[in-house]
Order: structure tokens, then C-alpha cells, then sequence
């Protein structure tokens, strides 16, 4: 009978394995938290909504208050023409521009 010579490849050693797999979701990790740092608003500032609609302006507001959910940002904002709403806007629909005050 023939016998199999081939060698089975080298395994890499669970230390190793976790040490590399830890670096890449600490990278991870790292990015989500710096994007959301600098992405969630404060109060002052403003926010723009984009309309859902082509042609249709974008609605803004000044933010009151931010409201951190275990999922999500919610917003209490004023609006432009007077009313005050709570948002949890989706991604990508909305953009924070920072207040010039300093507080």
C-alpha cells in the first residue's frame, strides 16, 4: 500500500491565533468608537436632516439635548419654525455642524 508522505500543514498556535485576531478587533473597536466621538452632536449645535425626496430641502434644527441609547443616538431638537421633536435619525441622512460658541 502506498503510504502518504505528505507533511500536514503547520497549524497556527492558539496563542498566536488570538493575539492576531485581537489586534484586527481592536482596530475595529477603536474606529467605532472614534467615529462615534466625533459624529454625535452636543447640545448647541446644528443638525441637518437630508430630505427623502429629490428637490425637497433639508430640514434643520438646533440640538437640546442628545440622548445615548445602547443602540442608537437620539436628538431633542428645536426646528426652524419653532416645534421641538425627539429624532433617532437613520445613517447617513444627517449631518451635526458644530456650534461656534465655546462653553
Amino acid at each position: 500500500m502506498p503510504t502518504n508522505d505528505r507533511k500536514a500543514p503547520k497549524k497556527a498556535s492558539a496563542k498566536r491565533a488570538g493575539a492576531k485576531g485581537a489586534t484586527a478587533k481592536g482596530r475595529v473597536a477603536a474606529s467605532a468608537s472614534r467615529s462615534t466621538a466625533t459624529s454625535a452632536g452636543k447640545p448647541g449645535d446644528l443638525i441637518v436632516i437630508e430630505s427623502e425626496k429629490v428637490g425637497s430641502p433639508p430640514r434643520e434644527g438646533e440640538v437640546l439635548e442628545v440622548v445615548r441609547g445602547q443602540v442608537s443616538i437620539s436628538y431633542l431638537v428645536r426646528w426652524t419654525d419653532g416645534h421641538q421633536s425627539l429624532i433617532a435619525p437613520g445613517a447617513g441622512n444627517r449631518r451635526i455642524v458644530p456650534s461656534r460658541t465655546k462653553r
